[in-house]
């Protein structure tokens, strides 16, 4: 018997092992049956509800509460846009405030300066005082302005480092003066040049941009309406629909629920509305009296210290200022300019045209002296005081700081008024807010009880 062959079988492989750290794969499963089938049967549930007269009752149901929701949020949107608006208005009133006295006190250093420069050796004490307090002011004002407005930064950054490179040249000048020596006057000049050339530019650009934004947000409160109008006819439309529906579906005409729901919808958005047109038109009222006044003798005040600054250095010059006088009549110009506006907006300002004219008045006989070769006597109308000139009554600074005070007094009345009334108007706002809110719910509360009693007869 013969033995048979067989081919050697190759040694069992052990199956491979996971990496460390890895876990074994698993086989994808299909879903199972009992996941296809309550799938099955969730479609089926809603084809069932949906089916029908009942099925549409339900979508009404929803989308009739679902926009009464929406109204609610959007109209509460609404004044929540009109009473922030306000607020900013007021915050960039505040903020443009603060760089026109930043800009006033910078002139009136310049002013304080200049004119002190003509006494020569040591100058009045308190005109020294008030040139120091003036450049302190306008130090602390740009801080306070950098904290609130980030925006401005920047700009207020490089101004103060003006303002720094001003307040050195005008020590240079004061001692130099002191001193006797002649190049004072042209550390005095730099300087009062480069704070014109340099600071209050940028000045200017900051404070055309607070206008800027002080108007848009005037024109933020109509925002407000866009939210609550478009929520609220859309809310309006949805509610009227769905009533006409039912009363043809169900053969009953009211559906009082849903009714008293759109009718909550109905007050809310037509005494919205009144109350946006309301506060539109205070901030009206507010822009083109108070706020329009604010401006114009802010700027009034800043060309009227231009002008003075301007009259010593034309005398400081000696013969050779025709430029400074120049600059002195555009400056004058301004202020009547602005006087008259302010003057239209607000009556108590016409007092203060008549005080300025005085001022006008005495540069004139200050001019006339000094082109007739009377520089001292010229001299001594610019800077008299009851120290220094028997007729306190014919002085540049006499009449100039009487409209310095009548100017002040009268811009921080006008300043107060404003942001007050800003406060007035915005008050109800926040308050309307929520009923707003309030009505949406209760309309979104009576849709659902007005359509749920039609659904609950098919049952």
């Amino acid at each position: 018997m013969s033995a048979t062959s067989t081919a050697p079988q190759p040694a069992p492989q052990p199956a491979p092992q996971p990496a460390p750290g890895q876990e074994p794969q698993q086989a994808a499963q299909p879903a199972g049956p009992a996941v296809a089938g309550a799938r099955a049967r969730l479609v089926a549930g809603i084809r069932r509800g949906l089916a029908g007269t009942p099925g549409t009752m339900r979508l009404l149901l929803l989308l009739a509460a679902t926009v009464s929701v929406v109204f609610g949020i959007a109209a509460a949107q609404g004044f929540a846009e009109a009473s922030g608006a306000l607020d900013r208005a007021d915050a960039n009133t505040a903020q443009l405030v603060r760089l026109q006295a930043i800009q006033n006190n910078l002139v009136r250093a310049d002013a304080d300066a200049t004119n002190a420069f003509l006494v020569g050796g040591l100058e009045p004490a308190a005109q020294r005082q008030d040139y120091q307090n003036s450049v302190n002011e306008a130090s602390r004002l740009i801080a306070d302005a950098a904290r609130s407005q980030p925006a401005d930064n920047a700009a207020l950054a490089a101004l103060n480092a003006e303002v720094l490179e001003y307040s050195g040249l005008v020590e240079q000048a004061r001692t130099n003066n002191r001193q006797g020596l002649p190049v004072g006057a042209q550390y005095l000049r730099d300087a009062s040049s480069g704070l014109r050339a340099n600071a209050l530019p940028l000045l200017v650009n900051l404070v055309k941009a607070n206008e800027d934004r002080v108007t848009l947000e005037f024109d933020g409160i109509d925002r407000g309406y866009v939210w609550l109008s478009v929520a609220g006819l859309l809310a309006l439309v949805v509610i009227g629909f769905t009533l006409f529906w039912l009363a043809r579906s169900t053969h009953r005409y009211v559906n009082v629920p849903l009714a008293v729901g759109g009718i909550a919808i109905l007050i809310a958005t037509f005494g919205g509305a009144t109350a946006l047109a309301n506060a539109g038109s205070k901030v009206d009222d507010i822009r083109h009296r108070p706020y329009e006044a604010t401006l114009a003798l802010a700027q009034a005040r800043i060309a009227a210290f231009d002008a003075k600054s301007n009259e010593s250095l034309t005398l400081i010059s000696r013969g050779s200022g025709a430029a400074f006088e120049k600059a002195w009549k555009a400056a004058s110009d301004r202020v009547n300019e602005r006087l008259a506006t302010a003057g239209d907006l607000y009556g108590d300002a016409d007092a203060l045209a008549a005080q300025w004219g005085g001022y006008t008045t005495i540069h004139r006989s200050i001019r006339q002296a000094d082109d007739t070769g009377k520089w001292e006597d010229a001299v001594g109308q610019a800077i008299g005081t009851t120290d220094n000139t028997s007729n306190t009554s014919n002085t540049s600074n006499k009449a100039f700081g009487a409209f310095d005070r009548s100017s002040a007094q009268l811009l921080s009345t006008t300043v107060e008024q404003t942001r007050s009334q800003l406060s007035d108007a915005g008050g109800p706002l926040p308050f309307a807010r929520w009923l707003m809110l309030a009505a949406g719910l209760l309309a979104a509360v009576c849709a659902w009880l007005g359509v749920s009693q039609r659904l609950e007869e098919y049952r």
